[in-house]
């Protein structure tokens, strides 16, 4: 029996100031993992610091999700789609830096199911508007 499951793809602003939110989305959609809706979310410094462990993350990101910048969240199903979803990320940002690959950057996305369901609960009350894809 295949393992279904839902998790989250949430675009960080420099996808959509280089314009890859698109590219993003095009690669979810290869992947085979569907796109069931689509938040737009505007987070809080203080979700920021809530959703990342230790300093230099949080510093990062608050450049990357910037509170006055609503942001696309994709919630996504699929089999085992958590661990996909992880692999996806790394792929994803590999192929927008190329040679100079960083580690963060573009999209975040759960690396297990516990940050899926504490990252969802902080990021689903800053929600603006809901589509269903």
């Amino acid at each position: 029996m295949e393992n279904i499951q839902k998790t989250f793809c949430l675009l960080k602003s420099e996808a959509y100031i280089t314009g890859k939110n698109v590219f993003i989305e095009q690669r979810i959609k290869e992947s085979g993992l569907v796109i069931s809706e689509r938040w737009k979310v505007r987070l809080t410094f203080s979700d920021i610091f809530r959703l990342y462990d230790g300093w230099i993350p949080r510093i990062a990101s608050t450049m990357r999700f910037p509170p006055l910048f609503k942001l696309d969240m994709y919630i996504l199903e699929g089999a085992n789609a958590i661990n996909r979803m992880y692999s996806l990320k790394h792929k994803i940002r590999y192929e927008i830096w190329g040679w100079e690959y960083r580690k963060g950057g573009f999209l975040h996305a759960p690396d297990t199911l516990e940050e899926a369901r504490r990252h969802k609960l902080i990021i689903e009350n800053r929600i603006i508007e809901v589509f269903i894809v």
